[in-house]
């Protein structure tokens, strides 16, 4: 197996897969930079002959792709919603991944419409997105800003957010990732606060913030791990080359969860050897034909 780590850019996406179709691998597995850097690397890999499969964020619907892994992004927004919406949160800092993936703007969405749902009052956020102050009387998104997946920038974001809004200027903040959760609690343990008193929603669940939940230095997380995405890419890649029919696109299972409701027994590891020893003992599912394992409508 050959393997490349960039910084998300779409040179980077298009050279790595220019590289390994020159090295004549099998197939190729992508975490894209951008639904159109996607389109151009799926025609070089399909006129090369070798399909493409991709994780995280959804990829075009293109000939040569070959399948796709992936998480539910507006649904993981909207079980972040429930859980603010039990704790009575009006007033929220919204710090996104990276914008222009799809990834971002799903759980944004998804937060958002989790309020209208409810019906709750959140007037124009669906079609203000960004705007810092837009929402009704049920949910205002006082701050908003990139925290671009990473802990250093959301921690500026989050400094940003409390220097605007003091530390009474909001109720809660819905980060979207773990790293990028790391800078947010930095940011405001530095500040002085408590962030026991904040609403703090994320997802991914690092091992880290298995503790942060138990701890209730946050308030909810959602078990949303890439260890399993990457297995359910190896059950369509082995399913392809044994000509086997199989989901070519899977919404990969996901669990929230708060302090009042973890299980650490049901929890999905990150770290590959832990992973591997509750896979073999069978403690999550994992098995792409398990119903758990969801198609996504969209790709066919």
């Amino acid at each position: 197996m050959l393997d490349v780590v960039g910084q998300g850019t779409a040179p980077e996406q298009v050279a790595a897969v220019e590289n390994f179709i020159t090295q004549g691998v099998d197939a190729l597995v992508v975490v894209q930079n951008s639904p159109q850097t996607t389109s151009e690397t799926l025609k070089k890999a399909k006129a090369a002959g070798i399909p493409e499969f991709h994780l995280t964020h959804n990829p075009p619907n293109e000939p040569g792709l070959g399948g796709f892994a992936g998480f539910d992004w507006v649904y993981d927004g909207e079980l972040a919603a429930a859980s603010a919406i039990k704790h009575a949160v009006k007033r929220v800092v919204m710090i996104e991944g990276k914008l222009g993936q799809g990834t971002a703007a799903g759980q944004t969405q998804g937060f958002l419409q989790g309020y209208k749902k409810a019906g709750k009052d959140i007037g124009d956020l669906l079609t203000a997105v960004g705007v810092k102050g837009a929402g009704g009387k049920d949910l205002k998104v006082v701050f908003w800003g990139s925290g671009g997946w990473f802990a250093d920038p959301a921690k500026k974001v989050m400094q940003d957010a409390i220097t605007s809004l003091g530390p009474d200027g909001f109720d809660g903040a819905y980060v979207e990732n773990d790293e990028m959760m790391t800078g947010a609690l930095q940011a405001m343990q530095e500040a002085g606060l408590d962030t026991s008193k904040y609403w703090l929603g994320s997802s991914n669940v690092k091992e880290k913030s298995w503790k942060w939940v138990a701890n209730g230095q946050t308030t909810m997380d959602v078990n949303q791990c890439p260890t399993l995405e990457a297995d359910t890419c190896y059950q369509q890649i082995k399913a392809y080359f044994a000509g086997k029919s199989y989901k070519k696109a899977v919404f990969v299972n996901f669990l929230p969860y708060e302090k009042s409701t973890i299980d650490l027994n049901k929890m999905i590891p990150w770290i590959l050897d832990d992973y591997m020893t509750k896979r073999d003992a069978k403690a999550f599912k994992f098995d792409i034909n398990d119903p758990v394992m969801r198609v996504q409508p969209s790709y066919k």
